[in-house]
């Protein structure tokens, strides 16, 4: 009698992970519709942010900067790309491509997204950093949980204790939250910037994982 592995117990409930997927498709199209007609879910922007700008004080403000920059485009770059050459030299080339293909793609998004939506940022004498191109979605938001979110896929079952999986996952959950809050304190961004970014990235990563797993079920070590 065999136990399937937690990759493997992941695999059973790809039905889930495909509900999630549409869940999150149909959530981004409505999200994107109300952005671009400047109604529904972005009546939340100008009060969200504004009690955020209300509540800056100088131990938030570095803290905000510090995340936000963890966060950001260079960071998230350089943990794929050492992710990247981790599981590469390690011999696990579907895992290092897995990376690439999400970390890349996410990056897609971002651009494509913000040139096709052209939404204008906050009122500029709002910011505490300077940002000069458009604002949806949040590109730290996308790529923080994208790049997290499958590094953590791919790395939380190896761990052997389940306080250390659950400290991870909230450790994880917990930073990609910080860095799309930052956002919006920062003044750079909307709150439906965020939610976008969060929204278009994690369904990125379910659609990446999904194919991955496809894969890797149907190569020859896999079957039976």
């Amino acid at each position: 009698m065999t136990t399937n592995s937690p990759p493997e117990r992941i695999w059973k409930r790809v039905p889930v992970l495909a509900v999630a997927a549409a869940v999150l498709a149909v959530f981004v199209v409505g999200l994107t519709s109300n952005v671009l007609g400047k109604n529904g879910l972005t009546a939340i922007d100008t009060p969200v942010s504004d009690w955020a700008i209300a509540h800056r004080n100088g131990t938030l403000t570095p803290i905000a900067k510090t995340i936000s920059n963890l966060g950001g485009t260079v960071a998230m770059t350089i943990l794929a790309a050492l992710a990247f050459v981790a599981f590469g030299t390690r011999g696990y080339r579907r895992e290092a491509v897995l990376v690439a293909v999400t970390g890349l793609g996410a990056w897609v998004l971002v651009d494509g997204g913000k040139n096709l939506i052209a939404r204008p940022r906050p009122p500029l004498h709002d910011h505490l950093v300077v940002k000069t191109n458009f604002a949806y979605p949040s590109g730290h938001s996308l790529g923080s949980i994208a790049v997290i979110s499958i590094l953590a896929i791919l790395l939380i079952p190896r761990l052997r204790r389940p306080a250390t999986r659950w400290t991870a996952a909230i450790a994880a959950t917990t930073f990609v939250a910080a860095v799309g809050l930052s956002r919006i304190y920062l003044g750079v961004h909307w709150p439906t910037d965020v939610l976008g970014g969060w929204s278009i990235g994690a369904l990125w990563v379910i659609v990446c994982f999904s194919i991955y797993r496809y894969r890797d079920r149907r190569t020859p070590e896999h079957q039976q």
